[in-house]
């Protein structure tokens, strides 16, 4: 593929991004009570995490010991998205979502309490 090819759909990639996110806006302002928390799926848009970085948070969560400075390590490991802040909206929108609820819980307890 060319470069221009490349930095064209790379455009495109970026509008594409840009455009969930305003999507995943505007739906909120429409069903502001339905919103209030977030799914699994808001978050995954509005951090823009690929399929691999999703695979890889989701096996932290399943493999969370108790160790909240251990997890946030392993986080931020991860990559640069994965914030404490980010790590938070992730959790919440998996236990929202009911997708490993009870680990969610229990770590999202973890960092209240740090």
């Amino acid at each position: 593929m060319e470069q221009s090819e490349l930095k064209s759909l790379h455009k495109e990639i970026e509008k594409l991004k840009f455009h969930n996110r305003t999507l995943l806006a505007l739906l909120g302002e429409v069903l502001e009570d339905r919103m209030h928390e977030p799914t699994v799926h808001e978050a995954i848009v509005v951090h823009d995490l690929s399929k691999a970085e999703l695979q890889g948070f989701t096996q932290l969560i399943r493999g969370y010991s108790g160790d909240i400075k251990a997890f946030e390590q392993q986080a931020a490991g991860l990559g640069l998205k994965f914030t404490n802040l980010t790590v938070k909206g992730l959790l919440q929108g998996f236990a929202g979502s009911g997708m490993l609820s009870g680990k969610c819980e229990e770590i999202l307890k973890s960092y209240e309490k740090n």
